[in-house]
């Protein structure tokens, strides 16, 4: 098995030994994993034309098609004869993700369009009915187990068991961290078994399920500590960059590179204490006359009626006043955790642990690439050589760790070929929902920022060997 540190570098891939398609590709990000595991993807589709270029010149082999909800013949036929071992699919959930600030809301104009990509997971189920893969696994934001199709209000998992009869279901919700991702991602699996296979049967002996043990936990007792952030980065020994101006924004790496940031927003950022996982809320000297402290919440300092030029602000009819957000608004991530889920909107400052934990900028490209484990050798020269980061920014954020889908590629492939040890290798299935017991390390969307400090963890040993 490959460590995240040899896999990172990208140089070493398993024998072509099993066959695979993709549905909802994006980019193909996702199923990398699964191809550097031994899969050998026949057909990707992806209705985006700017992912799907970055996909194919890392599939060059891969028929990719445009929209899985009208290309199923040809998607089939693409596939081709030979039975898939695995269907992958990764359907969009802007609806459901937590970092939609519609999320939940009736009759907002997103609100009809949302629901509709939501359910294009169920776009899956002709594919699978007609190929009959010996596995396919989807996967998607944590809320889409709960999710209500149809009249009768049914759970994705409910509607795909009634309407694949053929396969045994699994579901749960995992978090990266515990595989020694440096990142906490939860993101909702769902794995189907054909019932013909006869690996199932020892799964449900062995009570587990068709998805890796874990091997790193947050208080160490199942496996080694999660990867904190600060270690990753210590390790990784990224060339430093500041957003004060292009010529410090911009590293050698084509993608270690920032936004720049307008005096009072470098301000902001520049005030929060290295290393204190603190926001630019809670930045109290005045910036005018240095009375500390100014209140949290304040806008204009008490002593001179200056603006607090260090705390976000917007200029509004009466004035200035605060920027309404969270307790993760405007925050540094603290370096000793794993790294906050790494978004599609990683390059804006606002929202989410954005803030590098001691350096005055955002998390570069390059940066989130390296959290998300995507490949040093992935082609992105398609979109770099048309200057679109924020697109690759984009794609990033979508993805499942390519390190994950490796792990989980690797099982499955055992599992098929009847090499797996199912009791020491794959995950202990309580029945329970995993979104029940799984630790979520950032604070809660719903929390309207007070300033309050938060609790920070007590600092332990640093690992030895971190990304072995």
């Amino acid at each position: 098995m490959m460590s995240l540190k040899t896999f990172l570098k990208g140089r070493e891939n398993a024998p072509k030994s099993a066959r695979a398609g993709s549905v909802f590709s994006g980019a193909g990000l996702s199923d990398i994993g699964y191809a550097r595991a031994g899969f050998d993807f026949a057909a990707h589709v992806e209705l985006d034309a700017r992912r799907s270029e970055i996909g194919m010149a890392n599939f060059p082999d891969s028929i990719w098609l445009e929209d899985a909800r009208h290309c199923h013949a040809e998607f089939i036929d693409a596939c081709g004869a030979e039975r898939l071992d695995i269907l992958s699919a990764t359907p969009p959930c802007q609806g459901l993700s937590s970092s939609n600030p519609t999320r939940g809301r009736r009759r907002t104009p997103d609100e009809a369009r949302n629901r509709s990509k939501n359910l294009l997971l169920l776009e899956t189920i002709p594919l699978v009915s007609a190929l009959q893969p010996r596995v396919f696994v989807v996967e998607n934001v944590r809320q889409a187990l709960t999710l209500p199709v149809g009249i009768d209000r049914k759970s994705i998992v409910e509607t795909l068991a009634a309407r694949l009869p053929n396969y045994h279901l699994f579901q749960t919700v995992i978090n990266v961290a515990d595989y020694g991702v440096p990142q906490a991602r939860l993101r909702a699996v769902i794995v189907g078994v054909h019932r013909d296979e006869r690996w199932l049967k020892h799964l449900a002996d062995a009570r587990v399920a068709p998805w890796p043990r874990r091997t790193h936990s947050s208080d160490g007792v199942t496996g080694k500590y999660w990867l904190t952030v600060g270690e990753f980065f210590h390790a990784q020994r990224y060339e430093a960059l500041d957003a004060a101006d292009e010529s410090k924004a911009v590293g050698v790496h084509p993608l270690h590179r920032v936004p720049v940031y307008e005096r009072d927003r470098y301000l902001q950022v520049s005030s929060i204490p290295a290393n204190s996982g603190r926001s630019a809320y809670e930045n109290d000297g005045c910036p005018s006359c240095e009375y500390s402290p100014v209140p949290v919440g304040r806008v204009y300092c008490p002593e001179c009626r200056r603006a607090m030029r260090n705390r976000p602000y917007v200029v509004g009819r009466g004035g200035l006043r605060l920027i309404r957000g969270f307790h993760s608004s405007y925050r540094r991530m603290s370096p000793d955790e794993p790294a906050p889920t790494i978004m599609t909107s990683s390059g804006r400052v606002g929202s989410d642990y954005k803030i590098h934990p001691w350096e005055h900028r955002v998390l570069s490209i390059l940066e989130c690439a390296d959290l998300q484990s995507v490949p040093r050798n992935y082609d992105w020269s398609g979109a770099l050589n048309e200057h679109r980061f924020g697109l690759i920014r984009e794609v990033i954020g979508e993805a499942l760790p390519p390190y994950f889908t490796y792990l989980h590629g690797r099982l499955l492939l055992r599992l098929i070929r009847g090499e797996c040890d199912v009791a020491s290798e794959c995950e202990p299935n309580s029945g329970q929902d995993r979104a029940k017991t799984v630790r979520r390390v950032t604070v809660s969307r719903s929390h309207v920022l007070t300033g309050r400090q938060l609790e920070r963890p007590v600092k332990r040993a640093r690992q030895v060997d971190l990304l072995a």
